[in-house]
């Protein structure tokens, strides 16, 4: 069975999500996108991410703070 590597792109700005995006699909990586810390932290929650791609300056939700609620699941026993 062939394993898919998933990617979450995260970042407010189109292009810059669809300039990655297109990249990483080309070398033939299943990705995700979110606009917004949010939509990201939902997708995290739902879905098993290989790699993440991050923004630090999101408008909602800091990158930093991102990666710390990752770090606490993680600790929970988290699996992404």
């Amino acid at each position: 069975m062939t394993q898919h590597r998933t990617i979450l792109v995260v970042d407010d700005e189109r292009m810059i999500r669809q300039s990655v995006s297109s990249f990483l699909q080309q070398k033939g990586y299943v990705v995700l996108t979110a606009e917004t810390g949010r939509e990201a932290l939902q997708i995290l929650g739902e879905r098993p991410v290989s790699l993440l791609v991050l923004d630090l300056m999101l408008p909602d939700v800091s990158g930093e703070v991102i990666c710390q609620q990752i770090r606490q699941h993680e600790g929970a026993g988290g699996t992404h």
